[in-house]
């Protein structure tokens, strides 16, 4: 539990400092950043369920993961053409040298994210929502490690 808040208090950082490096952007890499800051509101909204700060609202989870989800898998792999990583970009190289863990990466956000969505409206247990939201965050981890400046 510890290590998933510590993830979340980390992308929530990440979607703050966000928001000030994407001054500037333009054309496929503005709509990542955009996509990638829908991204990280959702997850902002889910995270103080996560905590125990507010509870459980399985409505909103599937809300949020939806969104989540319609950002993924080939949407956001279509938003890296080749080379589009000049700043303001954080995208690294890596991503176009190693394209097929990238694309695994972002189908699996997309595959986590639907599970993510169906366990909040089967109105799962909170700890079914906590090991559904766990792993789509440690998904997004993993890609922003390997992938992310």
């Amino acid at each position: 539990m510890k290590v998933l808040a510590g993830a979340a208090i980390a992308l929530s950082m990440t979607v703050s400092i966000a928001a000030i490096a994407h001054e500037g952007a333009t054309g496929v890499v503005k709509e990542r950043m955009d996509g990638m800051k829908a991204i990280g509101q959702q997850v902002k909204i889910m995270v103080p369920m996560l905590k125990g700060a507010l509870p459980y609202d399985p409505a909103q989870v599937a809300k949020s993961a939806a969104i989540i989800e319609s950002h993924s898998g080939e949407t956001f792999t279509a938003l890296f053409p080749e080379g589009s990583n000049e700043k303001p970009s954080e995208a690294l190289s890596d991503i176009w040298d190693d394209w097929s863990k990238f694309t695994d990466l972002a189908n699996e956000l997309n595959s986590t994210a639907g599970n993510l969505k169906t366990v909040a409206e089967n109105n799962g247990s909170e700890d079914e929502f906590k090991a559904a939201l766990g792993q789509m965050m440690r998904t997004c981890k993993a890609c922003h490690s390997d992938f992310k400046e």
